[in-house]
């Protein structure tokens, strides 16, 4: 029994994590168990007998990191005795109905200038005449609305994590956050809550236009923030909602003839992410829970459709250079392992979906064509596709739950 699973977790390390080979001398799988290090070679920081892995593996998703520092790194009887704790058998929906399902959509958006400022906004130049302008931020927005629609209508609890166009997860936009985060007592809240670093305040006393504050400030901690309030909700599947661009088309002033389908699940780790107590045991948590391989899963039944309904090619490792530069290919295609801040700080089942690029020739109109009314505003029927697409992989998902 030991055996087997030396060889599953070995093969999981080397699969879903070993970007670099330094990364799997923080690890020891022996027959006796699992042991984490501060650095390689040096003295063991966690240990976890098989038993004990078995009794985590299940669990250790829905565990606070706090609370996970503590239990693993002092543990000694406590640890099965918090283990069979009644609070925390958790037990997760496997139908649509009373399902907790958390949707973020990527970015902020609303106006052209928030898009610019966030760096994620095109005006393509279609011709002398034609220029479309699209705002991800927007996008994304839009397609989480239609999804939360159909997943409430079959009963599921849905959570946003941000309320609306121009609004970010903390509930406000990027320039209201500007004029607030000079009040000391809102900085030092958002400080308590671990959303910022002493090292970003003092970024905030130094001159840095838009942009630069966005990238190395706000954009950092809203994400913390998405991730927060989703591990809060305790969802049974999260929903990452982006949309690509061609990475070569810079500038995004014209239009390009590629467009592929992709999503991304967690893992492609590197020994610089092992530096910190809290990155190791983010590590450990992927390692021993099933979440990489639920969330393969349900990325490649979410691909599947969104590649077959919208007609978009799924990528290939050789089709983007990040792909073969910054991810590990999982077992399934147009699935791949990428340390993104989302894929990594979120617990439990997700997807990420990129669905089709903005920039294409043909995607560009069709995701500014007259459509369906959402919240007021009119939005194209392509975009509804798009969440219609990721609804149809999501049943499909937990559909196959209720055969296990």
């Amino acid at each position: 029994m030991a055996q087997s699973e030396q060889e599953y977790y070995r093969k999981k390390l080397d699969t879903y994590f070993s970007k670099d080979h330094e990364t799997a001398r923080y690890f020891s799988i022996t027959d006796k168990g699992i042991t984490l290090y501060a650095e390689p070679e040096a003295k063991a920081e966690v240990t976890l007998s098989w038993r004990e892995v078995d009794s985590l593996k299940n669990i250790i998703s829905n565990i606070p990191g706090a609370e996970l520092e503590k239990l693993l790194t002092e543990k000694k009887d406590s640890l099965y005795y918090y283990i069979k704790k009644d609070s925390l058998h958790y037990t997760h929906a496997q139908s649509l109905k009373g399902m907790k399902i958390a949707i973020d959509p990527g970015h902020i958006g609303g106006t052209f200038h928030m898009g610019e400022t966030e760096s994620r906004c095109m005006n393509l130049m279609i011709d002398s005449t034609k220029q479309i302008e699209l705002v991800e931020g927007n996008l994304t927005f839009f397609t989480a609305q239609l999804l939360k629609k159909k997943l409430e209508t079959q009963g599921a609890q849905v959570m946003l994590t941000r309320p609306d166009t121009g609004i970010s997860s903390l509930g406000l936009s990027f320039f209201e956050w500007k004029r607030k985060i000079k009040i000391r007592g809102y900085t030092d809240s958002l400080l308590k809550q671990g959303l910022i670093t002493d090292k970003e305040i003092k970024l905030l006393h130094v001159r840095m236009e838009d942009k630069n504050l966005f990238s190395n400030v706000f954009g950092p901690m809203d994400l913390s923030e998405r991730a927060r309030k989703i591990n809060a909700f305790n969802p049974d599947i999260t929903v990452i909602i982006h949309y690509n661009v061609n990475e070569k088309n810079l500038g995004w002033t014209r239009t390009s003839n590629k467009d592929y389908v992709m999503a991304f699940v967690a893992g492609c780790t590197t020994s610089t992410d092992l530096k910190t107590l809290q990155g190791r045991l983010n590590l450990l948590r992927l390692l021993i829970s099933p979440d990489i391989e639920n969330s393969v899963s349900l990325s490649s039944d979410v691909v599947t459709h969104l590649s077959t309904d919208l007609k978009v090619p799924i990528a290939k490792k050789t089709d983007a250079s990040y792909l073969s530069e910054h991810c590990l290919s999982t077992p399934a295609t147009g699935v791949y392992s990428r340390n993104l801040a989302l894929t990594r700080l979120i617990h439990g089942t997700l997807v990420y979906g990129e669905p089709l690029y903005q920039d294409n020739e043909k995607e560009c109109c069709l995701l500014t064509a007259p459509g369906e009314n959402v919240e007021g505003c009119t939005v194209a029927n392509r975009i509804a596709l798009v969440a219609d697409a990721y609804y149809k992989g999501i049943v499909d998902y937990v559909n196959s739950l209720t055969k296990k």
